[in-house]
């Protein structure tokens, strides 16, 4: 018997038998009631969220701001309750936590105390973020959970926005006087730029002048140096002759000394020749020749004093060639006329001694022709001696005392010196640190006129910058309107590609998938595996499976037409929708067809095999954000391209995904038709072997 009298066969004892026809007929519409019960449904999950029960508690005490009342969490009630976006609850705490606790909520919202406090530190030093608590009562509903979690992210960023609104146009009102500000800031940097050009124009006549008078200053650093030198040489020659000076005091003491010595012996002398006149006959003969000696005696300590004053009168000639400075003082012209004085009188004393030596000897010699007229001769020279003496007693004091003043003059003249050599040291030091800051003043000075100058530029720029910016402010829009803007200024456009009408959109793909293998693996109970006596494995493989296939075939094209034309599926491409359909189908039966020939514990295997795929294989989550493993398992699933090929035939309008999805599907046809075949054929095997061995018994 062929494959196609089998088939006709295997129809032919389906029709006739009542209770499994009705059984398949039933099969059949499992996937179609499967569909209707899960597809049927034409709201989303947002179109009745007001009913979902979400408490909200206001614990804000509210705030003061610049001394007006303000209360954040009594607003976000206000616009909650105006909006009813959820279906909020009004509670208080202790009521809130019960509702959680008793699973009534499945959202808890609470203001805290210092919600509003929080609220008016936004422009402080330090602002405190706002903290807007809720709690999930995730484990009623994971959904639910999403979406009252997104509810409160737009809520979070409504009242973000109403906050940043209210501050902008606090700020906008700022500006306004921020605006005034930069008028009155213009204005002053105008002035400002004015005075910094006159700064620089007076740093710059500074710099000239500065550097005009470097030369005069390094000049008058030489001439310093000049004067500490020829400072320096006069205090080394004062110091070199003070021990001159001071010998020449001391002489001319002792030349006083002396004077005074000779006139004490002459005034001694006077009252002798007196008696000598007197008793000129009782001592004459033998006192002359005492006269005379000692009148010779004296003629020459005379003659050596007049060469000694001579010398003196001399040496001081030499000191003035010397030192021409001397004449400036008056001391040395009172040391010098004392001195001629001295050796004036040395000169008479020393010619009148002559005299004497020769009258005392001409007295010794003609002693008895001319007593009388010699003694009076003698008491007369005597007496001029006398007074000579005493003339040079006191021109003697004169030179002793011009040359102690000459003496003390020197010493105050050295030190005046000396005082004068530091000076000169102090001014030469001064001077040179005075050469080297004025090298540096203008060396500032030039820095000081290139600053002054970018000061004037950038005085300039600030005075056009705050003009400018004065203008800008002016013309800004500072109305509500423009604080909301600037408040939230990005609104979402939304737009949709491939969107989906209705909820039930996005899961038809994954039930469409489901409920075809589900209904072949029913219809599988239906099916009598055994095979027929006298028929090849590979008839009995084929009529089985053309005769799942057929069902499967008749499934998709009642579950297609349901769904796409009472339910009114919106499908971007509708023949390939059915043809799509058609090819899952026959490839889920041959899945089944293998795993069915052994029994139910095949079917049971299906059933965990289905179990395996429903949560891995893009029905739930995008394969994408499943784990590494679970995304490479996911890649040996039918399931995976099942349901990727609806989604590209019902919303994504993509034929050519849906023909690389069919290619994947082709190859699960192909290998478990292949080993349904070999389980066929082993089984024929057995079974002939079997009857073979009946009959030989």
């Amino acid at each position: 018997m062929n494959v196609f009298n089998l088939v006709a066969v295997e129809f032919s004892k389906l029709a006739a038998n009542k209770a499994i026809l009705f059984s398949v007929i039933g099969a059949l519409l499992v996937p179609v009631v499967y569909g209707m019960i899960l597809l049927n449904a034409k709201w989303g999950p947002y179109d009745n969220l007001s009913n979902l029960p979400v408490a909200v508690v206001n614990n804000d005490h509210g705030a003061l701001k610049d001394g007006e009342p303000l209360n954040v969490g009594s607003e976000l009630v206000a616009s909650l309750r105006e909006k009813n976006s959820l279906g909020f609850e009004f509670v208080n705490s202790t009521e809130a936590m019960r509702g959680l606790e008793e699973n009534k909520y499945y959202l808890a919202i609470v203001i805290p105390e210092d919600f509003s406090q929080r609220a008016v530190t936004v422009l402080d030093a330090d602002p405190t973020k706002l903290e807007l608590e809720y709690i999930q009562n995730e484990g009623l509903n994971f959904l639910a959970s999403k979406v009252t979690e997104s509810a409160m992210v737009q809520i979070r960023e409504s009242l973000a926005n109403s906050i940043t609104e209210t501050y902008v146009a606090t700020m906008f009102s700022s500006l306004e006087e921020v605006a005034e500000g930069f008028e009155k800031a213009a204005d002053g940097s105008k002035q400002l730029a004015e005075g910094t050009t006159q700064l620089h124009d007076g740093t710059n006549e500074l710099n000239a002048s500065v550097t005009a008078k470097m030369g005069d200053i390094s000049k008058l650093a030489d001439g310093t140096k000049q004067l500490k030198e020829g400072t320096g040489v006069l205090l080394n020659s004062l110091q070199g002759k003070s021990g001159d000076i001071s010998k020449l005091a001391n002489g001319s003491q002792e030349l006083h000394a002396g004077t005074l010595q000779i006139l004490a012996g002459l005034e001694k002398a006077e009252p002798g020749s007196k008696k000598i006149r007197d008793g000129l006959y009782d001592r004459l003969i033998p006192g002359s020749a005492a006269v005379a000696d000692g009148a010779t005696a004296i003629q020459r300590g005379s003659a050596q004093l007049a060469a000694g004053a001579q010398e003196l009168v001399n040496g001081l000639e030499e000191y003035k060639k010397a030192n021409p400075t001397v004449l400036v003082g008056p001391y040395y012209k009172q040391i010098q006329d004392g001195a001629n004085k001295i050796l004036a009188g040395l000169n008479t004393l020393s010619s009148k001694s002559i005299g004497l030596a020769d009258g005392a000897h001409k007295v010794s010699n003609g002693l008895a022709d001319s007593v009388g007229p010699g003694v009076v001769a003698l008491n007369d020279g005597l007496n001029q001696l006398v007074v000579g003496q005493r003339q040079i007693v006191n021109g003697a004091k004169q030179v002793a005392d011009g040359n102690a003043q000459v003496n003390k003059g020197w010493a105050d003249l050295t030190q005046g010196v000396t005082q004068l050599d530091s000076g000169a040291a102090q001014i030469y030091s001064g001077n040179q640190a005075v050469n080297e800051g004025w090298k540096t003043l203008a060396a500032g000075t030039s820095q000081l006129n290139e600053g002054a100058g970018k000061v004037n530029d950038g005085s300039q720029q600030l005075a056009s910058g705050l003009k400018e910016g004065e203008e800008k402010t002016s013309e800004l829009n500072l109305e509500k309107e423009n604080a909301q803007m600037f408040s939230s200024p990005v609104e979402l456009v939304a737009d949709k590609k491939n969107g989906y009408q209705f909820y039930r959109d996005s899961t038809a793909p994954y039930i469409l998938t489901l409920s075809l293998m589900v209904g072949i693996l029913i219809m599988s109970l239906f099916i009598n595996f055994q095979k027929p006596q006298f028929v090849s494995s590979f008839s009995w493989f084929a009529a089985k499976y053309v005769k799942l296939a057929s069902l499967a075939i008749l499934q998709a094209i009642i579950v297609t037409n349901v769904v796409y034309f009472g339910l009114d599926l919106k499908v971007t491409n509708p023949l390939m929708f059915f043809f799509f359909a058609i090819f899952v189908s026959v490839t889920f039966a041959a899945i089944v067809l293998f795993l069915a020939t052994f029994g139910n514990i095949g079917r049971f295997i299906a059933v965990a095999f289905i179990v395996l795929q429903l949560s891995i294989t893009g029905a739930n989550l995008p394969i994408e954000m499943l784990p590494e493993f679970y995304q490479n398992v996911s890649n040996f699933l039918p399931f995976t391209y099942a349901i990727a090929g609806f989604k590209s035939v019902i919303s994504l309008d993509h034929p050519t995904a849906a023909f690389h999805n069919i290619g994947f599907l082709a190859s699960y046809l192909v290998v478990f038709a292949g080993l349904a075949y070999m389980v066929f054929f082993i089984k024929g095997r057995l079974n002939s072997r079997n009857y073979n061995q009946e009959l030989a018994v």
